[in-house]
């Protein structure tokens, strides 16, 4: 095993052996660790102090699955095993990642299957298709650097014009003048399927002219919901002169990220939208999405995206945990790992009232994930996260992948059924130092919550991010918003502010300091600003359509409005306007819930008419 480099675990070591002690008579442990779920955890420890070479690259749950095949996975830890989405022809969809400057998809075509999307970038990424044989033959390669399951995205969702065309006063800036003619806004989405387009153009809800990339109407399984269409209604009823593009962002993070590029580079767009995020991006980097963010913004282009609808502190829903690891004063919150080292649990309680574990208080996710502040692909301190039952007694799911030096900071858990209420959640230091880290329960909440939800591409720093906030919640009808708390975020609206401790190309920010507590990195007011959800559309499936996935459309159909009524104005100024003209409805001023306030069209349009 290798040695750890935590300062706080030789001071531990006495308590680790006398919570050996209690463990060997077989009672729950004060850290709420029952025989059971301690014994399945130091199985998976004496695996990992096993791991080859090539398992060194591969996420815990691949190296399970393979010893599976293989027949060397412990019997009751075979119900933890997750298999990965499979394709048409029987294998197992993942992402793989090479070192920099590789062409990962004609490097590995003589070994597996890989996905024929663009590449982006240096095209280090790509997604492949593997027999279960075949997972540690594809991780020996020596330009593969990790391989881990194929990434799981969700959308923001919770003749018909949308409530936000009156409640954001796209009305008045329509007759002011502005239309958005001449502006193409690019919409990136589960999918737009072409029967549905086409129905919507018919029914006059979308545009003649929509152009819909080819081969990126949605996932090939037919998988998608057509969330796409209902977003470009939304872009459509607020900026109807605005010509219309899309393409899936569901065909993972390498394909979403060409496709940001190509509605940018071949396209034309000026404004691009989506409503998409990816369990696995990076919480305080920039991953490769927001990089293509990065890219476009640079070029020109205003970029928004949902804030996601994981809850906020404020409303009492937040399924989040952000905080340094600290470990537990709780004498026996350490866990024997292989060959006796201690592996020590997170403090997520207080000095008067310690406990080593978060407990969920309201359940229907199947996927938790934990991040933490190290470099992508460069991840060197190495934490484990595990939920078990509400007793503690049997573990449920867990991620103990190896961080070795050249893998990402992140871990899940995934369980093929909902956790329950009451599940409790561990985070255990297995090697390195203090981090600082964040807990995504996927819309799940916390009884121990914190803000800094929104995370991803969706809080990059060169994305406008979107909040959500219910059209009628002054309950005044079909009106304006008006300024004030009358009209609140709506209680699953994701909050921020984010935290991020490293620049996009991974140097930190701040050298050696990688701490909230210490004032490390750079916080980001996210979101930037609020749009109207729970509105209708002609979209089967979304009338009403809730969400910050909603909202984030109807800020891209008014960035349209300001640039076609001035189209000199640049991306920055245009920002710019939409910030400085908004209407005050969370804590007064920016605040985290709704950053500068509910946009307002025909404030940003008078704004964008009397710059010269």
């Amino acid at each position: 095993m290798r040695q750890k480099k935590s300062i706080v675990a030789a001071a531990l070591l006495l308590s680790s052996l006398a919570a050996s002690a209690v463990h060997a008579q077989g009672t729950t442990s004060a850290a709420g660790l029952g025989p059971t779920a301690m014994k399945q955890i130091q199985e998976i420890y004496a695996i990992k102090a096993s791991l080859t070479p090539a398992e060194r690259k591969m996420s815990s749950n691949l190296v399970m699955l393979s010893r599976l095949v293989q027949g060397k996975l412990p019997a009751d830890l075979v119900s933890l095993v997750q298999l990965p989405v499979r394709n048409s022809r029987g294998k197992f969809a993942v992402d793989v990642h090479g070192k920099a400057g590789v062409a990962l998809v004609s490097s590995l075509s003589d070994v597996v299957e890989t996905e024929a999307t663009p590449a982006f970038g240096e095209r280090n990424h790509a997604r492949a298709y593997v027999s279960l044989t075949e997972i540690v033959k594809l991780a020996s390669q020596a330009d593969v650097q990790t391989v881990e399951e194929a990434a799981k995205a969700h959308t923001n969702v919770g003749s018909v014009t949308s409530q936000g065309y009156v409640a954001h006063r796209a009305n008045a800036a329509i007759s002011a003048g502005a239309t958005g003619a001449g502006i193409k806004v690019g919409v990136l989405s589960d999918s737009a399927y072409p029967a549905r387009v086409a129905a919507l153009i018919a029914s006059g809800d979308l545009p003649a002219d929509t152009v819909v990339l080819p081969g990126q109407a949605g996932p090939s399984d037919n998988s998608g919901e057509d969330e796409g269409a209902a977003m470009m209604e939304i872009v459509h009823d607020i900026a109807p002169n605005a010509k219309l593009f899309f393409a899936s962002a569901f065909n993972g993070e390498a394909s979403f990220a060409a496709n940001i590029i190509a509605l940018r580079n071949t396209y034309g767009c000026d404004i691009i939208v989506d409503d998409i995020s990816y369990f696995d991006e990076p919480a305080f980097q920039d991953g490769q999405i927001a990089q293509a963010v990065n890219t476009v913004t640079a070029s020109g282009v205003l970029y928004f995206s949902a804030a996601a609808n994981s809850g906020n502190l404020s409303s009492g829903t937040s399924g989040t945990w952000e905080g340094d690891y600290t470990p537990s004063t709780v004498s026996s919150a350490v866990i024997n790992g292989a060959e006796g080292g201690a592996v020590l649990l997170n403090e997520f309680g207080t000095a008067a009232a310690p406990q080593p574990y978060d407990v969920v208080k309201t359940g229907g996710s199947t996927f938790f994930g934990l991040h933490w502040s190290d470099p992508v692909g460069g991840s060197s301190n190495d934490y484990d996260f595990f939920v078990t039952n509400s007793t503690g007694t049997a573990l449920l799911a867990y991620g103990a992948t190896a961080q070795t030096g050249t893998q990402n900071p992140f871990e899940y858990a995934a369980s093929n059924t909902a956790f329950p209420v009451g599940s409790r959640i561990y985070v255990a230091l297995y090697a390195g130092v203090q981090r600082a880290l964040h807990i995504d329960t996927e819309r799940d909440a916390l009884t121990i919550g914190t803000s800094g939800a929104t995370f991803g591409h969706n809080a990059g720093l060169s994305t406008f991010s979107a909040a959500a906030v219910y059209w009628n919640a002054a309950k005044r009808g079909a009106a304006p918003f008006v300024d004030g708390t009358t009209n609140p975020d709506e209680t699953f609206s994701s909050d921020g502010p984010r935290k991020i401790f490293y620049n996009p190309d991974g140097t930190p920010i701040t050298s050696g300091n990688y701490l909230f507590n210490t004032g490390g990195g750079r916080t980001l007011i996210k979101p930037d600003a609020a749009g109207a959800d729970g509105v209708a559309t002609a979209t089967p499936g979304f009338s009403p359509f809730f969400g910050t996935s909603a909202a984030a459309p109807h800020l891209a159909g008014i960035a349209a409005l300001v640039k076609s009524i001035n189209p000199s104005l640049t991306n920055t100024q245009i920002r710019t306007i939409l910030t400085n003209t908004t209407l005050d409805n969370m804590a007064p001023g920016v605040d985290r819930d709704s950053g500068y306030g509910i946009v307002s069209a025909i404030n940003a349009v008078n704004a964008a008419k009397a710059i010269k």
